[in-house]
């Protein structure tokens, strides 16, 4: 167990104070020591971790909550290459191992601090030009703990967290580059998605956790297909004269209301990437049985949405599978709706059982009274 000095406390402290001016001096102070430094040691940084974490604990009101969640992801941009990679790895085994001490008061600002590093993560990838081994050890951090195929240690809400946001931030990162870059196209261009999605690849296909893959499936690779779908359905709109109030009015999900193609496009031209690899990772001999099916059946899907007739290759047999995308949507709703049927009958019981007694009452009174 990591024990804290005074001084770290005291730091802590200082990050969740809820006067601004307190905040940013001691986000300032951390931030020089990250920069500062050539190397920590890994003890070190999980110390930091264990203090930051502690801050983020104490943060109670939403706004400094918000800001500090920003402040502490953003700390990944102040380290040096082989900081950064241990500021991130701290960083998730600091949440997996606090993580079932975490009360379900305080369980949505560790998640929005988990989005924010994830998004920041891509951020230093892409302030390294994509650096490839900057980005493989980036991407072995993730392998490694959030989304590692079979350690019990690793919790699955933490897993299935960072399938959701993944996407989103990705596109995200590539909404920053188009509005902030005069040269956006080829730097979106440059973002390696197929290389980025090969974490979720290579956890299909090695995962003994039976439910998981379905999940990870349409939080990333539909979502995926979704975006680009919507996408491609706004442009068409647009060019029919339609307002984007009109045709954004069914999207459920914030983070992709009005978004259109031009935000998406580097996700689309990666298609035939993320297809290779795909066929490249379920083709691996050490991947499982159940998960090259599930592989060959996301590659089957991107190929029958996004057909390649010259690339594109015809598997043997036609996949099948008892969980196709969009099944764990269905089965949440379902779920849902028992759960409501389940509270209405109970209060439905609750108010015959008080009309009952009340009936009861009233007659005993009546009783005493003749």
């Amino acid at each position: 167990m990591i024990e804290l000095t005074d001084k770290e406390l005291a730091l802590g402290k200082r990050l969740a104070h809820v006067d601004k001016s307190v905040r940013d001096r001691a986000a300032a102070s951390i931030k020089h020591v990250l920069s500062q430094q050539e190397d920590f040691e890994y003890e070190d940084m999980l110390r930091h971790w264990k203090a930051l974490f502690y801050c983020f604990w104490l943060a109670d009101k939403p706004l400094v909550q918000q800001e500090l969640a920003w402040d502490l992801a953003n700390l990944i941009l102040a380290c040096t290459d082989s900081n950064g990679v241990a500021f991130v790895r701290a960083f998730w085994e600091t949440m997996c191992r606090e993580w079932f001490d975490v009360d379900k008061h305080r369980v949505d600002k560790y998640l929005l601090l988990a989005r924010r590093m994830v998004f920041f993560t891509f951020k230093a990838m892409q302030q390294s030009g994509w650096e490839d081994k900057l980005v493989g050890d980036y991407l072995a951090v993730y392998r490694d703990i959030p989304i590692e195929a079979c350690d019990p240690k690793i919790p699955n809400s933490i897993r299935t967290h960072v399938g959701d946001v993944y996407v989103d931030e990705l596109v995200r990162l590539a909404s920053d580059i188009i509005s902030e870059s005069e040269d956006s196209q080829a730097e979106t261009a440059a973002i390696p998605v197929a290389i980025l999605l090969e974490p979720f690849m290579r956890f299909i296909g090695s995962t003994s956790i039976r439910h998981l893959p379905a999940i990870i499936q349409e939080s990333v690779f539909e979502n995926i297909v979704v975006r680009i779908a919507e996408a491609e359905e706004r442009n068409m709109a647009q060019g029919d004269g339609e307002s984007l109030a009109t045709v954004g009015s069914d999207v459920k999900d914030n983070e992709i209301a009005d978004e259109l193609l031009e935000k998406v496009q580097f996700l689309l031209d990666s298609i035939p990437e993320i297809k290779k690899l795909l066929l490249a990772v379920g083709g691996e001999e050490g991947t499982r049985a159940s998960g090259r099916k599930r592989l060959h059946l996301i590659y089957q899907a991107l190929c029958d949405t996004f057909p390649d007739e010259e690339n594109d290759i015809v598997l043997s047999k036609r996949i099948t599978i008892s969980e196709p995308i969009g099944a764990q949507e269905r089965k949440k709703a379902d779920k849902h709706k028992r759960k409501k049927a389940n509270k209405k009958r109970e209060n439905k019981e609750k108010r015959k059982q008080k009309t009952e007694l009340d009936h009861d009452i009233v007659s005993a009174s009546a009783a005493d009274f003749e």
